[in-house]
């Protein structure tokens, strides 16, 4: 089975892609060395950059404040997001 990317979703991985690289990637370090209480901050702070960029909660449907993506374009999203280093 085939599938292509939809053309919506070539132009938003970049920007999870970009955000998960400049801004959670940076974080993991002291997460694994000093545990989740030491990056919750600043988890904060990028939960709400994420909101400003207009990708929080890719699987929700937008009525509830979310993106509204279908399963594949999440899992899609799931993919860049899963990564690390």
């Amino acid at each position: 089975m085939d599938f292509s990317i939809p053309e919506k979703m070539k132009a938003l991985l970049p920007r999870f892609a970009e955000f998960v690289k400049n801004d959670v990637l940076p974080l993991e370090q002291d997460f694994l060395q000093k545990g989740f209480s030491a990056v919750l901050p600043s988890l904060k702070e990028k939960r709400g950059k994420v909101r400003q960029l207009g990708l929080w909660a890719p699987q929700v449907p937008v009525k509830y404040g979310g993106m509204g993506l279908s399963l594949l374009e999440y899992g899609l999203v799931s993919e860049v997001l899963g990564q690390s280093p």
